[in-house]
Order: structure tokens, then sequence, then C-alpha cells
């Protein structure tokens, strides 16, 4: 998600200048279908691409050393079911331009039979709960939907970190009180 920073300090436009050519600041998170954010990094500069923004990821670090494993295990995410299978390990849903990764599942560029089809489906429309996530986030808080008037990097991070913790409070909150289709 693209942050439009209004008022970014001249020296540094050229580098935060992304598509839309105006200085914009990019928020790599990944959510859960109730709307959790379960990791966000937030500053880079909106010249970066997706790919460069995985290469910077704090996650994908954790997931190349090690130490997810250990992340997923203190939030007791796993062992989880999807149907008759266990799993012991979370996956990444993830587009077509992303690398092969072993935590990383892409749908079926041309899928052929119909579990192909029906699977890609399946993944394509899950993957839509980060846009989703997204959306309620910037519903939410404007303050990371309109333009940042702030200058002080520091400033904007910790503004987009508080929005990130209040939205995965009332998750919870709704979550904890039943209503999981709000």
């Amino acid at each position: 998600m693209h942050t439009y920073w209004k008022n970014c300090p001249v020296a540094r436009q050229g580098s935060f200048r992304g598509k839309e050519k105006c200085p914009s600041i990019v928020l790599e998170a990944a959510s859960d279908y109730n709307l959790f954010f379960w990791h966000a990094a937030y500053g880079f500069a909106g010249t970066l691409n997706d790919l460069n923004i995985l290469n910077l990821s704090p996650l994908l670090r954790s997931l190349m050393d090690g130490t997810f494993i250990g992340l997923e295990q203190e939030a007791e995410v796993v062992p989880y079911n999807i149907g008759d299978e266990q799993f012991e390990r979370l996956f990444v849903l993830v587009d077509g331009i992303y690398p092969d990764y072993s935590r990383f599942v892409k749908g079926f560029k041309e899928p052929l039979t119909p579990p192909e089809k029906v699977f890609t489906q399946w993944q394509e429309a899950a993957r839509k709960d980060i846009e989703r996530a997204f959306g309620v986030l910037q519903a939410r808080f404007q303050c990371v939907a309109r333009p940042i008037h702030l200058m002080s990097m520091k400033k904007i991070t910790e503004m987009v970190a508080a929005s990130l913790i209040l939205h995965n409070m009332c998750v919870s909150d709704r979550i904890m009180n039943g209503d999981v289709n709000a």
C-alpha cells in the first residue's frame, strides 16, 4: 500500500517518487481473512517495486534464516488443519511475480484441470483479503489514506504503527465478541 507523502523533503523526493509521479511511502503487510495484520514493514521508498521490497523485507529474512518457525509456534498458529490434512507451518499467498520459495503459494498460470481451476480461483479470492484489510485500515484511520503532511520519517512511521496496532485491537475485539463477519 502506498501512502502519498505531501511534505517529502526535496532531497528525498527522487528516491520516494513512485509510479504516480509523486513521493510515496510503501507499507508491506501480511494479514489473515479476519483482517488481522500479522506482519507490517513501513518506510520503503515509493520507487521500489514489489520484488525489491520483498528483498528488503524482515518477513523474508525471518523465513530464510529460520526464525519464523519460532514466531509461528510462539503465536500458536501452528499446527492447523485444512480438511483432513494437518500443516506444521504457515504459507504466504503470492502472485506470479514472486520467486519460488517453499512458503510461497502461487496460483497456476494456466489452470487446465478442474482442480487446478478451483485452486487458482480460491487462491486469487483469498489474496484479496490483504486488499480488503488495507481498505478497512484506510477507512478506519484516515491518516494513512490521506496525504501525509509530516516531514519526519520517524513520526510518520510511529503514526502508521499506531494505526496498525489500533486496527488489530479493533479486529481482536470483534473476533472475541464472536462477530467474525463484521
